[in-house]
């Protein structure tokens, strides 16, 4: 159920890959432990890019490989049961991947249903190859091999030719069949029984292959079925049993061809065949309902001893031990978020009584954050920071919500709230604290009291960068450099844009995702200079690791590209741009100013292309004429003054742009 979480798939995948290319991905890996979950699409380009680049050797008298494995062999990437993901955000990247996969990558798709993938339209290019059920059934001939030669069983012709009917030459069903008849006496007659629909069939045959096992391995199959993987101690901790016979028991099984397949090498580490493993828990659960809960308890204490908290949750939710899964998510929150896996922990949450999680603040306020970073409805999250405001929290919930009311344009709220968070947080909330101070800063900076402002954000800054908070230190710099440009300071701005690149890297010198910020602050920097091939050079990279960060920084990256390629000459590439930028605005709800600034931007691209009359509609529709704009620009003293500029700045531009293609230089 956790791969349905999007940034766990992406990490999976990557993991997958390096088996076979340790460098695979290495950058993805980084983006996925950024605080905003990053787009599929954008990674996956990243990940594409990764395996297209990797060099490989040329043998004697062969051609360079493109892509493969370093015998020049195609790489075969295989997701298995993938019907158990639901999640239509992973289909979408796979569907992604599919129509831009490698030359030299193959995609094997196992699964028991067709996926919601375009299966159409790749058999028309003639790029699907399909195993279908019939294709999977054993001949005659293949069932007799199996059943005499690899089972160990003397059958006729008659029996063979008679189980394969009856199993419609179905493997799982012939090997539950096998393991059954090595205790019938009248193979013919236990043949001949074997009526009805595939369900019934196997549920039969379960109880057959139980029947011949030893009680003490039937009792250790239904209890241990409630694992997704298993090994040696966990069994013993689930069963009861001694020290060291889970791990005999595991072995024991694999032996007897009893549906256990091993994970590693070493046989550390195994699971059930799928469908065995249901059948046994529906068994379980039939047989001795009562048991279930405690399975999973112990399970659950298992993995939290074990270090693996995130199976721990899952078992203790399952086992309806809500106090404890609530305990273990308020431990590993704050990690799990900022690995991006904000799907995950959200399902967790939800999966908890709704009193209960209003009872615990920190979680509240975990959810809040997360709810906020997700782009979810900011009803929801207003919610949950009235469920957190207790008194104990009550100063990291105005932290929050100075950065909501900061994301709002409503600076004299924010203002306030973060005021009000700096009273009351201690000086162990090093992140919370550099928010608020960013926040104070930047209301500073808005009220023209450039000095002060400076300075504040310098001290964030020096504070963030010690407390190891990369995102706010580089953000920090970011809205200097931005003040540096404003003031005519480009050289200045420049050196802030690069000391922030430095400041953006990981452990193994490679760029984090807010480095992108700095990147695209570059691009507009070179544009000023009219150096448009650096402009665009830095835009599209900003925007590419952006995107793994969080979206409306992209959509601020993609409406200056659409400037820089209008100044190029290449109106279709700025229409692009200015697409790429609305779509991304759409999907947050934190605010309706970057749906209105997009809007903006295309009515001067408009102007730009000669499309006077778009233009002027669309400022018609905005109802903004001379005369409205002069009025609100007599209301600087308001409260809301910086989120009317906010909205309007760039619709003023807009208007600016029309008079002087109109000839009304005077007005504008």
């Amino acid at each position: 159920e956790g791969d349905n979480d999007p940034a766990r798939f992406l990490a999976y995948l990557v993991a997958a890959l390096q088996t076979v290319e340790p460098d695979i991905g290495a950058g993805v890996l980084a983006a996925l432990q950024s605080p905003q979950p990053p787009p599929m699409e954008a990674v996956l380009t990243a990940l594409i890019n990764d395996i297209a680049a990797i060099p490989h050797p040329v043998g004697a008298g062969l051609a360079p490989a493109q892509g493969g494995d370093r015998n020049g062999r195609p790489y075969v990437l295989v997701l298995d049961d993938y019907h158990l993901i639901t999640a239509q955000s992973i289909h979408e990247a796979i569907t992604f991947l599919l129509e831009h996969l490698p030359p030299d990558l193959r995609l094997v798709i196992a699964t028991r249903a067709d996926p919601p993938l375009p299966l159409a339209r790749l058999r028309a290019r003639d790029q699907l190859t399909e195993l279908r059920q019939t294709d999977l059934r054993f001949t005659t001939e293949e069932a007799a091999a199996f059943l005499n030669q690899v089972m160990g069983l003397d059958l006729t012709d008659k029996d063979v030719a008679m189980l394969e009917a009856r199993t419609e030459g179905w493997i799982a069903g012939l090997q539950m069949a096998a393991l059954s008849i090595q205790g019938q006496e009248d193979v013919a007659g236990f043949i001949r029984a074997l009526t009805g629909s595939d369900r019934y069939i196997l549920d039969y045959l379960v109880e057959e292959v139980l029947k011949q096992q030893p009680e003490p391995v039937q009792t250790f199959l239904l209890q241990t079925s409630i694992l997704d993987r298993l090994t040696g101690t966990l069994c013993d901790a689930v069963t009861g049993l001694e020290e060291g016979l889970g791990q005999a028991m595991l072995e024991m099984l694999e032996q007897d061809n009893l549906f256990i397949v091993p994970l590693d090498n070493e046989r550390r580490w195994y699971r059930y065949h799928r469908l065995f493993a249901d059948l046994l828990r529906s068994r379980l659960y039939q047989a001795y309902p009562d048991l279930a809960p405690t399975l999973h308890h112990r399970a659950s204490k298992w993995f939290e001893q074990n270090g693996m908290p995130a199976e721990a949750i899952d078992h203790a939710l399952t086992a309806d031990n809500f106090e404890q899964a609530a305990d273990l998510i308020e431990q590993i929150a704050e990690t799990t978020l900022m690995r991006s896996e904000i799907t995950t922990f959200l399902g967790w949450v939800d999966a908890l009584p709704d009193e209960l999680v209003r009872d615990r603040p920190s979680l509240c306020l975990f959810q809040a954050w997360a709810l906020l970073m997700s782009g979810r409805p900011l009803e929801a999250v207003e919610s949950r920071l009235q469920d957190a405001a207790h008194s104990e929290t009550m100063d990291k919930t105005a932290s929050l919500r100075a950065l909501i009311a900061l994301y709002q344009g409503q600076m004299s709220r924010a203002t306030e709230l973060a005021r009000q968070a700096l009273e009351q947080l201690s000086e162990q909330d090093t992140f919370l604290r550099g928010l608020a101070t960013w926040v104070l800063g930047l209301s500073r900076l808005v009220n023209g009291d450039l000095a002060a402002g400076a300075q504040a954000l310098d001290r964030v800054a020096r504070m963030s960068r010690r407390a190891g908070n990369v995102m706010i230190s580089v953000m920090v710099l970011c809205n200097t450099a931005e003040l540096h440009m404003q003031q005519g300071r480009l050289r200045q701005a420049k050196e802030t844009y690069q000391q922030a690149l430095e400041w953006a890297t990981d452990e193994q010198g490679g760029r984090l995702p807010i480095a992108g910020e700095a990147l695209m602050g570059l691009g507009r920097l070179f544009y000023q200079w009219n150096d448009l091939e650096a402009a665009t050079r830095y835009l599209v990279e900003g925007i590419e690791l952006t995107r793994r960060w969080g979206e409306i920084g992209a959509m601020d990256g993609y409406l200056s590209l659409a400037q820089v390629r209008q100044a190029q000459g290449d109106a279709d590439g700025a229409q692009e741009a200015i697409r790429r930028a609305r779509e991304l605005a759409l999907r947050t709800d934190t605010t309706e100013l970057d749906d209105i600034l997009v809007a903006a931007h295309q009515a001067q691209l408009w102007v730009a292309q000669g499309d006077l009359d778009a233009a002027l509609h669309w400022l018609e529709e905005r109802r903004l004429t001379v005369d409205v704009a002069l009025a609100e620009l007599e209301e600087r003293l308001s409260d809301d003054f910086f989120r009317i500029r906010r909205r309007r700045t760039a619709e003023y531009v807009t208007l600016v742009r029309v008079l002087l293609a109109q000839g009304r230089p005077d007005e504008a």
